[in-house]
């Protein structure tokens, strides 16, 4: 017996208050099953044990409360030092697929750049084949002239031809995909609606939303917009 006692008086406070208090909610929820209403002043017994409740339920409410506002500020505190930590990293992370989607871009910018490089010699070197086969012709060197079409044939199949995309860097974990960035807004040049969206005043969001659904096809008078590489990262 002394030993609980002992127990009880090193339990503080709030422990026991909160034991009572429990202690009474149970014996009020045994009343109210044990409550039998058969006349009027059963009822009006009943009217005043359910204002009880109420006053009960608001006793409970205020005794958790500095309880919970304490455990709120601790949770705000652990998350704000967490968020200490988590914005410099996610700022690292923003900048790198940045510098990333970049290099990959002017990848593939110099490969189309590459490919029209080509496409135009191609075709310079046609049409100079064509005016050597008519030459020929015209010289009388039938056989000089159809190897000179035949060549210029060559060159016509070479114009058409595309540079090849050049192997993107793997790094296990490491993902691109296309996608676009706004560039430039003129908002008085941008119509009302496009392809039943509308666009002003001028939603960026809905922009977006036309130029990811035609693959950057689509042309926004008003809109300045260009294909970027987007980057992902798994652990």
């Amino acid at each position: 017996m002394k030993d609980k006692e002992t127990l009880v008086a090193t339990m503080p406070q709030e422990v026991l208050d909160e034991q009572q208090l429990s202690r009474e909610i149970t014996d009020i929820e045994f009343q109210a099953e044990a409550m039998v209403i058969a006349t009027d002043d059963d009822y009006a017994v009943a009217g005043e044990f359910g204002k009880l409740l109420k006053r009960k339920a608001a006793e409970v409410t205020s005794f958790f409360k500095p309880m919970k506002d304490s455990a709120y500020q601790a949770h705000k505190a652990v998350c704000d030092r967490e968020k200490a930590m988590l914005t410099p990293l996610r700022n690292a992370e923003a900048t790198i697929k940045k510098s990333m989607g970049a290099y990959l871009t002017e990848q593939e910018r110099k490969r189309r750049e590459a490919e029209e490089a080509a496409r135009r010699a191609a075709e310079e070197e046609r049409e100079r084949k064509l005016r050597e086969a008519a030459e020929l012709e015209a010289a009388g060197d039938t056989e000089g002239a159809e190897v000179a079409m035949t060549e210029a044939v060559v060159m016509d199949e070479a114009a058409a031809y595309s540079v090849p995309a050049a192997p993107k860097p793997k790094v296990a974990g490491v993902t691109s995909s296309k996608d676009w960035e706004i560039v430039d807004i003129n908002p008085s040049m941008v119509p009302l609606v496009i392809a039943g969206v509308e666009l002003r005043p001028v939603d960026q969001s809905a922009v977006m939303q036309l130029i990811r659904a035609s693959k950057g096809q689509i042309h926004i008078p008003g809109i300045v917009y260009r294909e970027v590489a987007k980057m992902s990262f798994r652990r």
